[in-house]
């Protein structure tokens, strides 16, 4: 029988969430397979970065999505594009014959992935049909995810299933990551995850099912956005700034070094390091409990920055590949650009020139 792979992303997910009482389902996957929260991801650590990384295999500055700061095409051209710009798992699928399958509940997602090259994919053309539940953020809700993703685990035709559950995300940007209804909102994600096993029942042995989260989520605090374009000192070395939670895209004036930018940027409070600068940008980064300016700013969680890049990811199934990845995170932290390459192996598809190492090298 041929491999599948279903890949699911919990977006946002708080690691302190990931437990016995909250997520049975995840937590569960230990004995036969594993679980670490020691996962990583890139900077910013937020959406579309991150997920980016995950379908791809590769960093930011090479699939190019490099902030979630705002709905695709409203983040300037010189701080990434709104589209991957290299292959994603679907391609990697379409171009070798098989099925793929993506269902997402951050339907702006859809075409930040292109996913709409899976011949299966939801919500259709990235448009979320009238009288779908929505959360307070317009994207669909879990329950509305639910029975589309039921459908599409039980398709067989879909040797790659893609699933994504968005709404634990919005309801830690409003209440905060250890509010209630964000835990119950997470324990609900676990259930659904739980149904999904269920359904893959009948083809187990030659099933990986892999969960992941893209980021963390830490509790606003009291203290300042960090305005890098108020700073005089900044302002002469810095012509813009994104600000995506945690981290900010920034971009160099012209012969400023990223050497120069960032010794300046260690000088503001709440400024932990930087990254980057191949391409006259960098990426500042904050200690936990500091948040760049932006347009629009969460009232009670955020992330985007170091504090939020661990993840989880949790493996299981019949498949043999599963006892070979379980090994390879006991030995390391895998990083989401590894999850690519893996899963790449274990389908048989061709995804080259990737920043990532497959688990199944280790």
């Amino acid at each position: 029988m041929r491999s599948r792979v279903v890949l699911l992303g919990i977006d946002g997910c708080p690691l302190q969430l990931i437990s016995p009482s909250v997520t049975p389902c995840l937590w569960g996957f230990r004995p036969t397979g594993a679980l670490t929260l020691e996962g990583r991801a890139p900077l910013p650590s937020s959406t579309y970065p991150c997920f980016g990384a995950l379908l791809t295999g590769c960093a930011p500055d090479r699939h190019t999505v490099r902030t979630t700061a705002s709905h695709p095409g409203a983040v300037p051209g010189w701080a990434g594009g709104a589209t991957v710009a290299v292959p994603t798992l679907l391609d990697a699928c379409r171009a070798g014959g098989l099925g793929a399958a993506a269902v997402l509940g951050d339907h702006l997602l859809l075409a930040v992935l292109r996913a709409e090259t899976a011949y299966r994919h939801w919500p259709p053309g990235g448009r979320v049909p009238s009288g779908t539940p929505r959360d307070a953020h317009d994207y669909p809700t879990n329950e509305a995810v639910r029975p589309h993703l039921l459908e599409a685990a039980v398709d067989l035709r879909c040797a790659l299933l893609f699933g994504q559950l968005n709404e634990g995300d919005t309801l830690g940007h409003d209440l905060g990551p250890d509010d209630p209804a964000t835990r119950a909102c997470y324990a609900r994600a676990d259930a659904i995850v739980g149904e999904v096993l269920e359904v893959l029942r009948p083809r187990w042995t030659d099933t990986v099912v892999i969960a992941v989260s893209d980021h963390g989520m830490e509790a606003r605090t009291e203290r300042p956005p960090i305005d890098l374009l108020s700073m005089p000192k900044i302002s002469a070395l810095v012509v813009d700034a994104v600000g995506d939670g945690g981290a900010a895209v920034v971009r160099l004036r012209d012969g400023v070094t990223p050497q120069d930018a960032g010794r300046a940027l260690l000088e503001v409070p709440g400024i932990a390091g930087w990254s980057g600068g191949g391409d006259g940008t960098i990426v500042a980064e904050a200690h936990g409990g500091w948040i760049f300016c932006a347009p629009r700013l969460p009232a009670r969680g955020y992330h985007g920055g170091p504090a939020t890049a661990r993840t989880f990811a949790a493996v299981t199934g019949g498949h043999p590949a599963v006892a070979a990845i379980a090994r390879a995170v006991a030995g390391r932290s895998p990083h989401l650009v590894d999850w690519a390459p893996t899963i790449a192996r274990v389908l048989g598809v061709d995804l080259s020139a990737v920043d990532g190492r497959s688990l199944l090298d280790a």
